[in-house]
């Protein structure tokens, strides 16, 4: 019994998987690399793996070295533009992940083998796309739940730890300062005040009493004033700001730690289910 092997066959099969498989690795690692990049990576691992098939080595082992280890390292680092070995190694991780999944569909497709190229081809580009939707679902199903942060807020020696929702809508700012202004329910701000600070802001702001009453030396580490806005429904809104120590906030990869950051304080909740009891301004990440 013998086989026939094209090796022209064998070339183009390689490079079209390695194609698709760069450029998943690409949208994982938010690669800048263009498509010349990508096609000299392809082309790189398909010429290697069409090499490694006539080197005079019996042992398989080394084979694989040579196409599974020092290839995989080539193609990303062109393929790809990955230059840290960090980078490399993720991109390596990733490489072989897809190839993966893309030869366990391609292995569950009927008689393959079979149908010749072009069926090859469809099926190839099929598997990439479901992958590559796959993928994008998973990133846009975890960029949701990485909109909410938790967040630390500490005035002098009191600390709060509430849950905040990062909201790209909010782009409300402090006329005095010029900072974002982030939105925070009252009774969580409420435990970074003594009693009697709680009564004096109670009054500032329910407007139980006449200003006139209020103890200005309990209020003024805090800096409050009178903030007017707009929103949806909202055209002359009246808002109390205030100012703090510092906030420290963590979501996904972003950490921040902000100083004297300024909040507005509303008396309802801010979400219905409690998932959240901050509004945070993006611009805290930008300053």
């Amino acid at each position: 019994m013998y086989y026939e092997f094209y090796m022209d066959v064998f070339f183009v099969v390689n490079l079209v998987m390695d194609v698709f498989l760069l450029c998943l690795v690409k949208q994982s690692m938010g690669s800048t690399a263009t498509s010349f990049h990508i096609l000299a990576g392809a082309l790189l691992g398909a010429a290697g793996m069409c090499g490694a098939v006539w080197v005079p080595f019996q042992s398989l082992g080394i084979r694989m070295v040579i196409a599974h280890g020092i290839l995989g390292v080539l193609m990303v680092k062109t393929g790809c533009r990955l230059k840290t070995v960090g980078e490399v190694v993720q991109g390596i991780f990733y490489l072989y992940v897809f190839s993966f999944f893309t030869g366990g569909i391609l292995l569950a497709l009927p008689d393959l083998e079979n149908r010749g190229i072009l069926w090859f081809l469809a099926a190839s580009t099929a598997t990439y796309w479901v992958i590559t939707i796959s993928s994008r679902l998973l990133k846009y199903l975890k960029g949701r739940s990485d909109t909410l942060c938790q967040v630390m807020i500490r005035k002098g020696k009191k600390c709060i730890k509430v849950k905040g929702l990062y909201d790209t809508g909010n782009r409300l700012r402090d006329t005095a300062s010029g900072k974002p202004v982030c939105v925070l329910e009252y009774q969580m701000f409420a435990g970074l005040l003594d009693h009697i600070q709680k009564e004096e802001f109670d009054k500032l702001l329910f407007w139980t009493e006449s200003t006139s009453d209020l103890s200005a030396d309990s209020l003024v580490s805090f800096h409050p004033h009178m903030l007017i806005y707009q929103s949806v429904g909202i055209e002359n809104g009246i808002l109390l700001v205030v100012s703090v120590d510092e906030m420290y906030m963590k979501t996904g990869k972003k950490r921040r730690l902000v100083k004297k950051p300024m909040l507005g304080l509303v008396p309802e909740s801010l979400s219905a289910d409690g998932a959240f009891q901050m509004i945070i301004n993006p611009g805290v990440f930008e300053g």
